[in-house]
């Protein structure tokens, strides 16, 4: 969990610059430029209710992580000249889609099988866990960037920053398919919610 959540705050930072500083976007329509990610984590919480009674966690976490892998790849391959549609909207999209399949398996996983008396642990270690990979990807990508302010070659280290999410997230996806070994969700076991 701590290494699939280094990516949305870095990507975002990174992504936002880019769309602010190389692409002149005002901030009216870098915001607007977000809106798909929403759409993505809509569609893939759906579409992952209905994986975790068919296939383990493990599997459609790391898929997850890898479409999300993609996305990051898409989205460090844009370039000065970047049409919207075509170059940032699928790497945008792709990235948000990774949300419902990598965070909904694994939140499933982190609290199943939890005592009761125990599941406000085991959702607070979830959450830590998520807010330090917060933390650690917004460190990491943004020194990239901050870095790159001083050279000319702005867009390349906001390409390489993006590449660092997208291998992060490959070797989260390979974590979770090698130590992940919770059995497919049956469709009338109820899981400890989180919060």
């Amino acid at each position: 969990m701590l290494l699939l959540a280094v990516g949305p705050m870095g990507a975002f930072f990174l992504v936002t610059l880019f769309m602010q500083h190389i692409l002149a976007y005002s901030r009216i329509q870098t915001g607007l430029a977000w809106l798909p990610f929403a759409v993505g984590i809509a569609v893939s919480s759906g579409v992952a209710s209905k994986l975790v009674s068919r296939f383990a966690p493990r599997a459609i976490g790391a898929a997850g992580m890898l479409i999300a892998a993609g996305g990051m790849f898409w989205l460090s391959t844009t370039g000065v000249s970047a049409n919207y549609a075509l170059n940032l909207l699928p790497g945008i999209f792709l990235t948000a889609f990774r949300f419902g399949l990598g965070f909904m398996p694994l939140t499933l996983t982190a609290v199943r099988g939890v005592r009761e008396q125990e599941s406000g642990i085991a959702s607070a270690l979830l959450n830590a866990a998520q807010q330090l990979g917060v933390a650690l990807g917004l460190a990491l990508l943004s020194t990239v960037a901050v870095v790159a302010r001083a050279s000319d070659a702005l867009v390349q280290r906001y390409s390489i920053g993006l590449m660092a999410d997208a291998l992060i997230l490959v070797v989260a996806a390979i974590i979770t398919a090698l130590v992940i070994n919770a059995r497919p969700q049956s469709s009338g076991e109820e899981s400890t919610p989180t919060h």
